[in-house]
Parts: C-alpha cells; sequence; structure tokens
C-alpha cells in the first residue's frame, strides 16, 4: 500500500458495526477477526464488548429490560462519539430489543448491524 493508499484510509468517515445475538454466538470472535483485517488495512478500529463495557461504564446495572437498555445506550454514546472521529467502531453486545438497535442506528451515523445466528444448542 502507498502513502497515498494510507492517506485515504485514514481520512475514511466513521462506522459502527454492532454485532449482536444470543450469547456465545461468536459476537466478540467475529469482532476481533474483522478489528485484526482492518487494522491490517491501515484502519483506526476500537472494539466495545458488551462484557467489558457492564464492568466499567455500566458497573451496578441488572439486566431487567430498563438496565439492559441503558447498557446499550453507554455503549452506543462511546460508538457515536468515536465514529464521529473516523473510528470505525465494533460493538458486541446482546442487544435483544430492536428498539434500542434502532435507536443506536439513528444516532452513531453510518451503521452496520449483524446478527450473528447460531442455534441455541451450539451456545450452550
Amino acid at each position: 500500500m502507498n502513502e497515498a493508499e494510507i492517506s485515504t484510509r485514514r481520512a475514511h468517515s466513521g462506522l459502527t458495526v454492532w454485532f449482536t445475538g444470543l450469547s456465545s454466538t461468536g459476537k466478540t470472535t467475529l469482532s476481533d477477526a474483522l478489528s485484526a483485517q482492518l487494522r491490517r488495512l491501515g484502519f483506526r478500529v476500537e472494539q466495545l464488548d458488551g462484557d467489558i463495557i457492564r464492568r466499567h461504564l455500566s458497573l451496578g446495572l441488572g439486566y431487567d429490560r430498563k438496565d439492559r437498555e441503558e447498557n446499550l445506550r453507554r455503549i452506543g454514546y462511546v460508538a457515536e462519539m468515536l465514529s464521529r472521529h473516523q473510528v470505525v467502531v465494533l460493538v458486541s453486545a446482546i442487544s435483544p430489543y430492536c428498539a434500542i438497535r434502532d435507536e443506536m442506528r439513528r444516532k452513531c451515523g453510518l451503521f452496520v448491524e449483524v446478527y450473528v445466528d447460531a442455534p441455541l444448542e451450539v451456545c450452550e
């Protein structure tokens, strides 16, 4: 890759890729693989993992609908801030409610939702 190609890639607009699905479907594994590939291509990438966010930004939140939505709003806020600064943000989070994913889609600008589909037996 020459300097012009690297400069063009670095100047891209931000993007949020939101991996959703049941627990243990491979959201983080896919995010890790995509992150590595994008970094090799010269993109700035940040990963926001739902489990890690819960231990830091959402400590104390439970798992009822209200707390789950608040956790996702916090993740979405960080994703929006980063993508505004030309970062590709990879979110791996169980996001069971369509309404909150739609809300994040509206806030994050360029947004791709990836539903990681795996049978419950595989997840268990």
